[in-house]
């Protein structure tokens, strides 16, 4: 089985240059929790290039937020934002980051043929 996050922040990184941030340098570390342990991701954001690395040290802006709900975010199944407001992500420091960053994120999947009505009159 594959996993979302790890598969997301490999790819991140491996891509390394990203025109939509240029304007962007900070850090940000995900601390991801659940099933009685955390992972800890960084996010190293410097002009639009981005480093990926595994660690707690600290950042400009730190993101709590459950490891269910984060391969929710990376897969476009739950909106960042969104999830924010509704109190299930606690965000520290320089919120613009997980802004920004949130731009990275994928769109929401389209829905399947067989869930979509279409109304012919």
């Amino acid at each position: 089985m594959t996993d979302p996050t790890a598969d997301y922040f490999h790819s991140l990184g491996e891509h390394g240059r990203y025109p939509l941030l240029r304007a962007t340098s900070g850090t940000i570390r995900f601390d991801l929790g659940g099933d009685g342990h955390a992972e800890h991701w960084r996010v190293t954001i410097n002009k639009g290039h981005i480093e990926v690395s595994r660690g707690s040290e600290h950042a400009d802006c730190v993101v709590h937020v459950a490891k269910a709900l984060f391969d929710g975010m990376v897969t476009g199944q739950v909106n960042t934002m969104a999830a924010v407001l509704r109190g299930q992500i606690d965000v520290e420091g320089e919120l613009h980051l997980i802004v920004m960053l949130q731009r990275l994120f994928p769109g929401r999947p389209p829905l399947p043929a067989s869930t979509t009505r279409r109304h012919h009159k």
